[in-house]
Formats: C-alpha cells, structure tokens, sequence
C-alpha cells in the first residue's frame, strides 16, 4: 500500500512541476519579447513625441533595427510646422563616440537637417518648418544608459503661404499666427518681375510681431539702388523699412492691427525670404484656420482625433509594455490554476 502510494506520489509531483514550468516558461517568453520599433507618421494637426519610457530612462538599443527612431509629421500642403522642445536628456560620453543624438529635418526625406541636439539641456527650443512636412529622429548610438530620461516634444500646425498679391492685388492673411515666404520658397529660387503684397490683418485691441527666419536676396551694394527688396510697415502708404541683400531684418512690432508687407524683384534672384509673424495683446482666440484644420482631421472619428491631440511614442511605448505584462499575468494565472488543480487531484488520487 505504501508501495502504491509513493508512485502515486511521484506521478504527482512530475505532473505538479511539470505544470509550473511549462506556465513560467510561457509568462517568461511574453515577458522578455522585444518592444516594438519606435517612430512612425503622425498626420494630426498637434501631437507629442517622445522617447521610449519617457519620462523614466529609455533603454539602449538592443538591435540594429532598433537604434534609430523615426517619426515623419506630414499633414497638408499649404501649412507650416512649429515643433517646441522644453527640454532633454540625453546619454553622452564623446570619448567612444558613445552618444545619443535627437535629429530634427525640415522635410519629410530626413535629409534636410535643421537641428540637432546632444547632451542635455532644460531650455526651451522652437523649431519652425515652412512646409508641411517635417522628420524628428532619434539615435541611439550607447550600449548602455542609465539616469538620462530621453526627450519630450510637441507640434502644431500653423497657417502658412508662398502665395503672392500680385497685380495690384492683395493677400490678406489673419490668422493668429503663421508663416509668410517668397514664392519658390525653401526648394527654388524666387522669380523675376515680382510685385507681391500682403497684409497681416489682426483684431483692433492686438499687435502683430514680425520674425525673420530667412532673407537671401540678391546682392546689392545699397537699397536705394536695389532691383530686390522687401518694404514692411503699419501703413502701405508709407513703409517704415526697407531690407535688401542678405541682412536679416529685426524684429519688427507694429503700433496698430495691421502690418503691410511689399515685395519686388527685378533681374536677378536668390532663395528669398521666410518670416513668422503673431498676434499679441489678449489671450490668443481660437485661430479659424486651426479649428478648421482639427475639424477635418477628426473625419476618422478616433478618440485621439476627435481631442485635435496625436497619441505619442512615448505613451506608445509604455502600453506596449503594459500590454506584454498584462498577457503574461494572463498566462500565469491559468497554468497557476491549472497546477493547484493538479495538486489537488493528486492528493485526492494518492490519499483517497
């Protein structure tokens, strides 16, 4: 009898472990997959990025496939792209070329760079974009990492165009803020025999600010003389300055609501002009074109679509992590039924 009830006792105990490993082995497998790729296309009109497990330490790339991140913002013609980056923290160890680098292009082929980023710093940076298009890349380049939290960012789309009032005519722009350039601007030169006119028309209790980011005209010794020159000013009766050549304008603020923008070219050319204007003086209202814009981005019907708001790598990254963790938990706890069951049905067979 006792004979009997050893083997029992045995066949139990095999069937007991066997049950325990082959569940452990399961949750395990689930538990160290390997995350998806980052990056991918993001086609709202506002969104985040941000670097795997942010704000925790982002791992260090495993495999090759992993080491360079990609996020394109492609959304529609006509519009421009402001990126903001408040802050980052990034692996950086110059000795062995061991460094973690955040890329920003200003297209949407990654091969027109216009920022990058090493190290850390917690100052605020504004990345503008003329075209619709723009690529943020991460790389990481360190076997290892600990204590740098990566890289948050955000995007949004602003009004922009190339468009020229030509012919005695007018182009009236009013939204809250934006983007002027020259016709052919970034990707050619502007044309000859231009009369270009805009005006930047905001609500009466505001003032507009004029930056330039760009200005490549053609050469000139002076402006009195020059065939290529652009006139900016509170009045289109009398222009308050006049630029030529390649010295990039001051900041220009106006007295009143509007501000008056005249250009023309002669015989030459040259890339031309980007500026970036916005009202001031109350708290910003809702910009027409941009409700206009997350309206027709929320066709779809997403949730994330209807909040105007692009869901983020970052977030991305930790429901994956939580999603592997959720499976695994799953799996554990039938195999863990499983075995108690087992284990007592064993003790039923060798005791009953």
């Amino acid at each position: 009898m006792i004979e009997a009830m050893d083997i029992k006792l045995v066949i139990c105990t095999v069937v007991f472990a066997y049950c325990l490993a082959h569940g452990f082995a399961r949750c395990s497998k689930y538990g160290q997959r390997s995350p998806k790729a980052c990056g991918r296309t993001l086609t709202a009109y506002r969104g985040e990025i941000k670097s795997p497990g942010y704000p925790h330490p982002y791992p260090p790339a495993i495999r090759d496939v992993d080491r360079v991140c990609t996020w394109i913002i492609a959304v529609p013609e006509g519009r421009g792209v402001k990126i903001t980056l408040p802050r980052y923290n990034l692996n950086y160890d110059n000795r062995e070329d061991q460094y973690d680098e955040l890329q920003i292009f200003s297209d949407g082929l990654c091969s027109d760079k216009d920022k990058s980023y090493l190290g850390n710093d917690t100052e605020t940076s504004v990345i503008n974009v003329p075209t619709n298009m723009a690529c943020v890349r991460f790389v990481r380049r360190a076997s290892e990492n600990i204590g740098h939290n990566g890289f948050t960012l955000s995007y949004e789309v602003i009004s922009a165009t190339g468009e020229c009032g030509a012919n005695q005519t007018v182009l009236t722009v009013t939204s809250d803020e934006g983007y002027i350039y020259s016709p052919g601007y970034p990707s050619s030169s502007y044309p000859q025999g231009l009369d270009c006119t805009w005006l930047i028309q905001a609500d009466p209790e505001q003032i507009i600010t004029v930056t330039f980011l760009d200005f490549q005209l053609s050469y000139t010794t002076s402006c009195d003389y020059a065939t290529d020159f652009l006139q900016i000013g509170n009045s289109n009766d009398t222009y308050d300055f006049k630029y030529c050549a390649s010295n990039k304008p001051e900041r220009f603020e106006s007295r009143g609501s509007q501000v008056w923008l005249s250009f023309e070219t002669g015989r030459w050319t040259n890339k031309g002009f980007w500026l970036k204007y916005q009202t001031l003086g109350r708290p910003l209202a809702a910009d027409p074109m941009n409700s206009v814009l997350s309206q027709s981005g929320n066709a779809a019907g997403t949730e994330n679509e209807l909040t105007g708001e692009a869901p983020s790598d970052g977030k991305r990254s930790q429901s994956t992590e939580e999603l592997l963790k959720s499976r695994a938990s799953r799996l554990h706890s039938p195999f863990l039924t499983l075995s108690v069951l087992s284990f007592i049905l064993c003790f039923q067979y060798v005791y009953l």
